[in-house]
């Protein structure tokens, strides 16, 4: 892997780090515009590298994770996700 794009990688797992610290404390309310825009940035990042297939399939799976986040009211599915995210982050 090039320096380059471990660079790129830390930068979308630093963004996935910032979306779990905010999604999972639970004695806040769910910064939902914060979470969006490091989402997005993650996304973004992805489009800066050549990624592999496993790569993909995480970038894929964070869009499904992006598009749930308006059904996150209950505090145990928001654990879940946030837990999702997390996985995802690992993956990296």
């Amino acid at each position: 892997m090039t320096k380059n794009k471990r660079f790129i990688l830390d930068s979308i797992k630093m963004d996935l780090h910032r979306v779990i610290t905010a999604s999972g404390d639970l004695t806040k309310k769910l910064p939902t515009k914060s979470i969006i825009a490091f989402l997005e940035h993650a996304d973004k990042d992805f489009t800066k590298a050549l990624l592999d297939s496993r790569e993909k399939s995480i970038r894929k799976d964070l869009k499904i994770l992006a598009g749930e986040l308006e059904t996150l009211s209950d505090p145990h599915k928001r654990l879940r996700w946030t837990e999702d995210v997390m996985t995802a982050r690992c993956r990296l």
